[in-house]
């Protein structure tokens, strides 16, 4: 075993909210984590300008926005050629160092497991398992490879474990009947704790001085049995199937309050532990916003011939086609692409006469389709549907800028739009979810928290700081995110300045593209589309 002391825990819970973990808490399901939150710091997270996992833990891990980072979906679209085409997000799309990285050129070890555009790892001193891997692929995604060695001997590796059934995944984003949630919610219990047991093992047999890992079937499991334990509805679910799921998931956070505090007890008393999430969740609304759709009643998108009609409440496609296969590229002037990222994107014409917008045309025509889309109503209800349409240089200022979506939407009910063909923009939803909302946990606890301390709201990009603060690592002074010191007792801040350096990426460690080999590329696209994301 290595001797190096564990100085700083990140334990990333993927769509946390107070919203349902103070329910939690008042009712006995997670008592741990109510007296944490009691004596240490806490705080709301305001994550990113649309609130995703890619683009919100990236720019939590580099303390740099998306328009700086670079990741703005699970996708990069491309819109170079004579049509749009796009890959997955990857190491690669992040343009600048992750906390990880600076730690590691700072002689520090990271570990850091299952967080999203990781993969392919970039190498650093310690252990990265990268997120949205496919299991198959998975041991050959570890770095380093000794590193899974050791797993697989110590009996905790169990890939096949940590992944799911591709159709069973396309289906439940699209919401499951409440026989179906049992399923759901058991994979999602014997997922986590394959990670514990990864993180514990690491914990102990090379343990790093910045150590991360990300449990994310907290947002797996409130998007679709939030109605179950939500105190608002739950009541009026009492089928047996019903009452089964909600007490797997209530099991499920059960399990979490205890990793928690396995966790800690494990770091040991000298560590900083820092509680946060992408995001929140809550519930979303009844109906499904059909952009595509929309966009086609504007006169501004086209569908090929054939394409059908979705009559299932659906926000993307059950089979394995892409929402660019069903549209007409030859007259489609803006279209979305992918559920996820609430985007619609304008197409420009790179020549006379070529299909889309002239750039002489193209702040005209952006101005007009974000009044028709904030003037968009309800048929049923006279009710804007769309709260907030951003320009890209207003919601993604920075290096990347010209990367991100045109506009970027965000409704009423915080939910994600459908890029299906429909025959009107907004359909009934068929089944109860819940959906992302942009305030999400940050929670801080041990030697030189200050105890008891509510704090102002934080934004996401300043946990990267805080980490390397909390960590003794100098902090780039170009980083965005700023050290949340409210979190920090004034006399451990008195012993501990902070200390800056001018931001350096070239000391950080290589952030060069890297590729993806056709074949795990495959499999991680094909994972996004079981997601219903694609």
């Amino acid at each position: 075993m290595s001797e190096t002391t564990i100085q700083t825990v990140i334990i990333g819970l993927d769509g946390a909210t107070y919203d349902m973990l103070d329910h939690l808490v008042a009712d006995g399901i997670m008592p741990n984590l109510g007296r944490i939150m009691e004596e240490g710091a806490r705080g709301i997270l305001a994550s990113t300008i649309h609130p995703l996992t890619p683009p919100a833990w990236a720019t939590l891990m580099t303390g740099r926005s998306p328009g700086n980072h670079g990741v703005f979906d699970f996708i990069r679209v491309d819109r170079e050629g004579s049509k749009p085409s796009y890959t997955l997000a990857t190491s690669a799309d992040v343009k600048v160092p992750t906390i990880w990285q600076l730690a590691s050129a700072a002689g520090k070890r990271a570990t850091t497991l299952n967080y999203p555009v990781m993969f392919p790892a970039k190498p650093i001193d310690g252990v990265v398992i990268p997120g949205y891997v496919p299991w198959s692929y998975l041991g050959r995604a570890i770095h380093p490879r000794e590193t899974f060695k050791m797993l697989k001997a110590k009996g905790v590796f169990k890939a096949s474990e940590m992944s799911t059934d591709w159709q069973h995944e396309r289906k439940a984003v699209q919401g499951l009947s409440e026989n179906q949630l049992t399923d759901w919610v058991e994979f999602h219990i014997t997922r986590e704790q394959r990670w514990q047991d990864i993180l514990l093992t690491l914990m102990e047999e090379e343990p790093s001085e910045l150590t991360a890992v990300l449990f994310d079937g907290v947002d797996r499991i409130q998007h679709l049995c939030w109605h179950l334990i939500d105190p608002a509805t739950r009541d009026d679910y009492m089928t047996p199937d019903s009452v089964a799921a909600r007490e797997l998931v209530l099991q499920y956070f059960r399990n979490v309050d205890d990793y928690i505090v396995q966790i800690i007890d494990k770091a040991g008393p000298q560590a900083q532990v820092f509680i946060v999430s992408d995001h929140g969740f809550t519930r979303s609304g009844s109906r499904i916003f059909y952009a595509n759709t929309f966009l086609e009643h504007a006169g501004l998108l086209s569908w090929n011939d054939g394409t059908p009609m979705d009559d299932q409440g659906r926000v993307a496609l059950d089979e394995n086609t892409e929402a660019s296969t069903l549209i007409d590229w030859t007259s489609t002037k803006a279209y979305s692409l992918s559920s996820s990222s609430n985007a619609i994107f304008i197409r420009r014409a790179a020549n006379p006469g070529d299909p889309g917008v002239t750039d002489a045309e193209y702040e005209a025509f952006r101005d007009d389709l974000i009044a028709q889309l904030l003037d968009f109503k309800d048929p049923d209800t006279g009710k804007p549907v769309i709260k907030s349409v951003f320009k890209r240089e207003d919601a993604f200022p920075g290096t990347q800028t010209d990367r991100a979506p045109d506009l970027t939407l965000q409704l009423h009910d915080f939910s994600f739009l459908s890029v299906l063909r429909a025959d009107q923009p907004i359909k009934d939803r068929r089944v109860p979810y819940a959906t992302h909302h942009p305030d999400g946990i940050f929670v801080a606890t041990g030697p030189g928290i200050a105890a008891g301390a509510r704090i102002d709201p934080l934004f996401i990009a300043d946990v990267a700081p805080t980490a390397l603060y909390s960590c003794g690592v100098e902090v780039p002074s170009d980083m965005e995110g700023k050290v949340a010191v409210q979190a920090f007792a004034e006399g451990y801040k008195s012993d501990n300045p902070i200390r800056y350096t001018e931001g350096d990426e070239a000391a950080a460690g290589d952030t060069d593209d890297a590729a993806l080999t056709g074949d795990a590329e495959e499999q991680i696209r094909e994972r996004l589309k079981s997601l219903g994301y694609l």
